[in-house]
């Protein structure tokens, strides 16, 4: 039967039945068709949203989950797919709120349970995403997916019984279970059992679940696992292959919109054609100085070294710091994404400055963190892209740019598994994160030109030779004391639930294996080279 011949009354069981058989562009056109009859059912929101979630226009589905929500605003399947879609969009709080929702309405669901624990795990928060999933088995003790997921935890906080014990039950229930066997795969890889870890993730690359974002996952692993055996042309044939896997999967939502790299350039040309005379910002205004002893910035780029050297700083008695939080996120969003905005945020006075550092400090003790007294340090890697909101907001924060060499960087970035958003797209493809690579750079570098800036850039391999040396000149840029206790920063580290994919490594002591990774695979680094070349000299690298 065609739409034309539908009665007004047949529309919410024919969408409903196209939806049931997975039929979902004849039931997103059925709703459509409702809807411009002006007939109005939570069921046609939902049909469309479904639809557009399966094309990856996860936002425009977000739109249409609400409207059916307004109908039926306590419903928890709904809710479930709100937050569902919520996470996938890389809106983890929002997916969070929604799943809160929808345990209000079922507190005892532990399907819910475990998707909040995974919201929690997108947004970055191992504690809570463990006492989601616990609470998940503790309803269902036979839940699979659950105790494979604490079983990844325990096996990323490098716990190997913990994570082979929550494993072994998990597969007790499904043999197969791809996350229980990626997580015996990274203790494996963990302890430098690579033939083991790599005979693991070929077998469960046989399985039919093997598909999409697991498939992308565990030929990240299995990179790891050859790069372990010294084949490193098999390694980087893994990791491109995951990459290839990912960009496949978010292409849709991702490939048609501003590459970050752009953004990037249009900031930087922005930068360049502004006088600098337009960023400068009077004195804060003296309730605000009175807030921390120092406000500190950690920033540069990913994987260079800001997680060791925040929690180097973290053993320091007069320092607190944020680990990773989105402090400028929506102050970002209204003055660094389009050119009228950034106009804005260089006029920026009086009340209006007031207002958007208020902002930016209840945002701040939102995250339980008072910073009144201390030395507070923001570390976010890409808030090199903030440079200007900085400047014109703390004219008095000090900022901590690290640096490391950009061809160890590049190559950490491309082979890490990172929840794929427009940034970590970007390393999909080794030649397309160098390209974003040399734009940030260049942000900062134009940004330390025409800001007010009052920076200490620091390198990682200077203090992974020199670690007393470097850390006092960073204490001194701080204006706090040197404590032997900086030294024992891992054993610390080991208790403490870290929020960046570099938790495993600042949880040991100092080392220097991660200095010349690139090296190995300088034969696939060619195309990237000459991108990086710049950076590499600004920097005081060897250029072989």
């Amino acid at each position: 039967m065609g739409i034309g011949a539908l009665n007004p009354g047949n529309y919410v069981e024919a969408v409903s039945d196209a939806v049931s058989i997975g039929d979902l562009t004849r039931a997103a056109d059925l709703a459509t068709a409702a809807l411009r009859d002006n007939l109005r059912h939570p069921a046609f929101f939902n049909a469309r949203a479904l639809h557009l979630q399966e094309q990856g226009r996860l936002p425009e589905a977000l739109a249409e989950f609400q409207q059916a929500l307004a109908f039926m605003p306590n419903d928890p399947t709904l809710l479930n797919a709100i937050g569902l879609c919520a996470v996938r969009a890389n809106r983890a709080q929002e997916g969070l709120a929604a799943f809160e929702r929808a345990l209000a309405a079922q507190p005892d669901n532990p399907v819910t349970h475990f998707r909040k624990g995974w919201a929690h795990t997108s947004a970055g928060d191992p504690d809570a995403a463990r006492k989601s999933y616990e609470r998940a088995v503790a309803l269902k003790p036979d839940y699979a997916e659950a105790l494979a997921a604490l079983a990844s935890i325990a096996a990323r906080e490098e716990k190997p019984e913990l994570a082979r014990d929550y494993a072994a039950r998990s597969l007790a229930i499904d043999p197969a279970e791809p996350t229980a066997i990626i997580a015996l795969a990274m203790v494996e890889n963990a302890a430098g059992e690579y033939a083991k870890a790599e005979a693991l993730i070929r077998e469960e690359m046989k399985d039919k679940r093997a598909i999409g974002h697991t498939r992308g996952v565990l030929l990240g692993f299995l990179g790891d696992a050859l790069d372990g055996q010294g084949r490193t042309a098999d390694a980087f044939a893994a990791y491109t292959a995951k990459g290839t896997e990912f960009r496949r999967l978010h292409e849709a939502r991702l490939g048609h919109i501003p590459s970050a790299t752009k953004m990037m350039g249009s900031l930087a040309a922005y930068l360049e054609s502004t006088p600098a005379e337009r960023w400068k910002a009077g004195a804060m205004p003296k309730a605000v100085v009175q807030g921390p002893r120092e406000h500190v910035f950690l920033l540069g780029f990913l994987r260079s070294g800001t997680t060791l050297l925040e929690r180097i700083l973290d053993m320091h008695p007069d320092v607190v710091n944020l680990e990773e939080r989105d402090t400028l996120t929506s102050l970002s969003q209204q003055f660094m994404t389009v050119p009228t905005g950034l106009d804005r945020l260089a006029a920026l006075e009086g009340r209006a400055l007031d207002e958007a550092r208020e902002s930016y400090w209840r945002g701040v003790r939102a995250f339980g963190i008072e910073p009144e007294g201390k030395v507070f340090i923001d570390k976010q890697p890409l808030n090199t892209f903030n440079l200007p909101l900085i400047a014109k907001l703390f004219p008095e924060a000090k900022i901590l740019f690290a640096v490391r060499d950009p061809r160890d960087v590049l190559f950490s970035c491309f082979r890490r598994h990172f929840e794929v958003n427009p940034v970590m797209y970007e390393f999909l493809d080794l030649v397309s994160g160098a390209h974003f690579y040399d734009a940030v750079m260049n942000v900062g570098e134009i940004g330390r030109a025409k800001l007010p800036l009052t920076l200490l850039e620091h390198r990682y391999e200077d203090m992974i030779e020199d670690f007393d040396g470097r850390v006092r000149a960073v204490c001194d840029f701080l204006n706090i004391d040197w404590t032997d206790s900086m030294r024992d920063f891992s054993s610390k580290a080991r208790e403490t639930a870290i929020r960046s994919p570099s938790a495993a490594q600042v949880r040991r002591p100092l080392y220097g294996e991660g200095v010349g990774q690139w090296r190995r695979y300088a034969a696939e680094f060619a195309p990237a080279q000459p991108i990086l070349a710049r950076w590499i000299e600004r920097f005081g690298y060897q250029t072989d």
